[in-house]
């Protein structure tokens, strides 16, 4: 269990983040990686390496910085208070490493976990199917063992995987298939023979983010990127990050329905209706401000309740994971839909970012 960031580090890493997308990343900018359809990918991978995004999920012993839960939950609402898109191009890879970082064998873990906090790779999680979606337990892909003289050498991955976060563009992935003992993960390196990507996924939001099919044909991988070196481990090393990875998802709600509000509130303060501003309104402000404060932070006090608990050692939490994600997400869409309400017919143009904030947090 990672022993976490003093606080003052912490909030180092989050006004760095903050000033770099107050550098690169405008309102304007996002728009237009929103009208393009297009993922940013040398800004994703400057986060994860230049900034060290991707040193806070890795371990101290592997060259990380050995955030705990509450840390990388900051940074995650962070993120998606900037653009939740572009979180989701970082967080893909905090995910992707999961089966890694909770499954894998001392050895496996010095290998690619260094790897990834040397080179600040971009990673992909693929588990979800085009029939099964996130039904793991309806798993279609499979893997079958190569032998050479009774020893299992490697295995041939077949099969097809859809909805993967930074499909197109990782440079590692972890994938989940069936072995004769059961699901099982592989790493698989972009290139590999047989590996084909699918085109982007035109999406209603989070169009900064790259969404992407996966087809597998005859992919070999050796025996040694089978994860955790036994067959049969790949859904009990998936349950075991359920409640950590539902609670980043819901930092995201968070800090998009914080984004909203955050362009929602200024105006209310600026905007004269009636001789006054709409911020001494409390037909206004009661209906379309203060409710959905109230909501947000209460789904932020779940959250952090549930991250002290993972933080203290206790194990899976994946009911109060999904409660905490069910409660920050709601609020987000919730406050992004008042936030068009609240600044009237500019709120439904593009121009005004809380059209784009409400498309994205709805997923």
């Amino acid at each position: 269990m990672a022993e976490g960031l003093d606080r003052d580090t912490l909030n180092l890493v989050l006004s760095t983040i903050r000033d770099f997308a107050q550098d690169q990343l405008s309102d304007e900018y996002l728009l237009e990686l929103d009208t393009k359809d297009e993922f940013p990918e040398p800004i994703v991978r400057q986060m994860l390496s230049e900034l060290g995004v991707s040193l806070l999920f890795i371990d101290e012993e592997y060259g990380g910085m050995g955030a705990d839960t509450f840390d990388v939950y900051r940074v995650c609402e962070e993120l998606a208070r900037i653009d939740v898109g572009v979180a989701t191009g970082v967080f893909a890879t905090f995910l992707g490493s999961d089966p890694i970082v909770f499954g894998a064998t001392d050895e496996q873990k010095s290998r690619w976990m260094t790897q990834i906090a040397e080179e600040g790779l971009l990673m992909a999680y693929g588990a979800t199917e085009p029939e099964a979606g996130s039904d793991l337990g309806a798993l279609k892909t499979t893997a079958k063992r190569i032998e050479e003289d009774g020893e299992i050498v490697g295995y041939l991955i077949n099969g097809n995987k859809q909805w993967i976060s930074n499909g197109a563009y990782a440079d590692l992935y972890t994938i989940l298939a069936n072995t004769p003992e059961g699901p099982a993960w592989f790493v698989v390196d972009r290139d590999t023979e047989g590996f084909e990507k699918g085109k982007p996924e035109d999406k209603h939001g989070i169009r900064a983010s790259n969404t992407s099919a996966l087809a597998l044909q005859d992919v070999r991988v050796d025996v040694d990127r089978l994860v955790g070196g036994e067959e049969g481990l790949g859904l009990a090393q998936a349950q075991m990050v359920f409640g950590y990875t539902r609670l980043m998802v819901a930092a995201f709600g968070l800090g998009a329905g914080w984004a909203a509000l955050d362009r929602a509130i200024p105006y209310s303060e600026e905007r004269i209706q009636g001789g006054a501003p709409l911020s001494t309104k409390q037909g206004y402000t009661h209906k379309l401000i203060v409710p959905h404060i109230v909501r947000l932070e209460a789904g932020r006090a779940y959250i952090e309740e549930t991250a002290a608990r993972l933080d203290a050692g206790e194990e899976l939490l994946n009911t109060e994971g999904a409660i905490a994600k069910y409660l920050a997400t709601e609020a987000g869409n919730l406050a992004a839909d008042a936030a068009i309400q609240a600044l009237g017919g500019y709120g439904y143009t593009k121009e005004y970012m809380v059209e784009k904030i409400k498309r994205d947090v709805r997923i």
